[in-house]
């Protein structure tokens, strides 16, 4: 909680001192996985690729996500945010292996997937991604185009690790636990997003809430 506002106030001071402008006003949306289903007020289920099989389903306060092989399917938040300035996090219980797969050599790696989405399609979407080695991945697609754009260097041994994606304009950076691992600028993504999470293909990934944070201007007149 204390890195959560930490990275908020570090994140209104900033865009305050880039924009010139009076400080933005901040909307914060909240979701934990209690209970025994999807609270279907806030998530849908969602595939940027392949079927929605596989494990799906809620408890002991987790989101427990496992689909099917070549597969991008998780679930996605009902609620289309706008801002080009926010903080998205969200706590991982577990990333576990993928399932193993006829004719392949050892069991296939698996990855939990933070997601800011910016279309229906997928076309334009950054990723932050924790595999179950512990190695990070950052991606971002534009117009369709994947650019893997960390230094292939970034990893963690940290169990249970909030995950976050922060944008300060084109700039976006990557965090672990409230803590920055990198910053890369990227262009021309729109303001509109929605949060996605999933595993790629048969990865086991649970979660345990998500959090995203907007800044709005108020501009002087």
């Amino acid at each position: 909680m204390k890195a959560n506002l930490v990275l908020s106030a570090l994140l209104v001071c900033c865009a305050t001192l880039l924009s010139g402008q009076t400080p933005p006003a901040a909307e914060e949306w909240l979701a934990n996985f209690d209970g025994n289903t999807l609270d279907e007020t806030k998530w849908e289920r969602f595939s940027l690729e392949g079927g929605t099989g596989g494990t799906f389903k809620v408890e002991g306060g987790q989101l427990h996500l496992r689909s099917v092989s070549g597969s991008r399917s998780g679930v996605r938040t009902k609620t289309k945010f706008k801002a080009d300035r926010f903080i998205v996090e969200a706590s991982l219980a577990k990333v576990g292996l993928a399932l193993p797969e006829s004719g392949m050599a050892g069991v296939p790696l698996g990855y939990a997937n933070l997601t800011v989405l910016f279309d229906d399609s997928g076309r334009n979407r950054v990723e932050w991604i924790l595999t179950s080695e512990g190695v990070f991945e950052a991606w971002a697609i534009v117009d369709g185009v994947s650019s893997r754009i960390d230094n292939r260097k970034l990893g963690t041994k940290i169990p249970n690790p909030t995950m976050g994606i922060v944008r300060r304009g084109d700039n976006f950076l990557f965090m672990l636990n409230g803590q920055m691992g990198m910053e890369k600028t990227v262009k021309n993504l729109p303001r509109d997003f929605w949060v996605l999470l999933y595993g790629y293909g048969s990865s086991e990934n649970n979660w345990s809430s998500v959090r995203v944070a907007t800044m709005q201007q108020a501009y002087q007149r």
